[in-house]
């Protein structure tokens, strides 16, 4: 079982979330701690992976050395892609 790990950015993207929006994120990263390959896509030119949970996205690197999650950005699908 891997662990999750949340940077402080995305800290702060979950913080803004709605209570019924966190509840999802959570639900999902649970799943995910479980199997992540079997729920994440890789984003394309780029080491990190991509999950939907709802309108909203979760950016994550999966670290199988430490056997962990870390969650670098979550957001709206319309900008989380956007530099």
């Amino acid at each position: 079982m891997y662990s999750v790990e949340l940077v402080e950015s995305a800290q702060k993207d979950f913080n803004r979330l709605d209570k019924e929006d966190q509840k999802r994120v959570v639900a999902v990263l649970e799943r995910i701690s479980v199997r992540p390959y079997s729920f994440v896509l890789r984003l394309s030119g780029s080491r990190a992976f991509r999950v939907r949970v709802g309108k909203f996205r979760v950016i994550l690197d999966i670290l199988d050395e430490n056997n962990k999650i870390v969650v670098l950005k979550i957001g709206n699908r319309e900008s989380i892609y956007l530099p």
